[in-house]
């Protein structure tokens, strides 16, 4: 759920390179501010390090892929776009929802 801090961050696509510059700016800002911070890829298997070389080799290191968490509440962003285009989006992340060990 999410709070006040990080409220006004919904999920939107890009309509042009600029959004995805300003979308860029505002994950600085809230950075800055200490309100999200950056969350590190996990560990790619072979078969997915695999896959992204080959969209590297094909020529499209302008692709941006980030996730980011709110340090107040814990929700999850990801912000992704392609860089000449301006085509991707920012997107608020459904929370993993964990079984209870209470659960029957």
């Amino acid at each position: 759920m999410s709070c006040e801090e990080c409220a006004d961050l919904t999920t939107h696509q890009f309509r042009s390179a600029a959004d995805l510059v300003h979308a860029v700016q505002t994950a600085a800002g809230e950075m800055e501010r200490g309100v999200l911070r950056r969350v590190e890829a996990a560990q790619l298997t072979d078969a997915e390090r695999e896959a992204m070389q080959s969209v590297f080799d094909a020529g499209a290191q302008t692709t941006l892929l980030y996730r980011f968490q709110c340090t107040v509440c814990g929700d999850q962003f990801e912000l992704a776009g392609d860089a000449e285009s301006g085509n991707g989006g920012w997107t608020r992340l459904e929370p993993v929802v964990t079984p209870s060990s209470d659960a029957p």
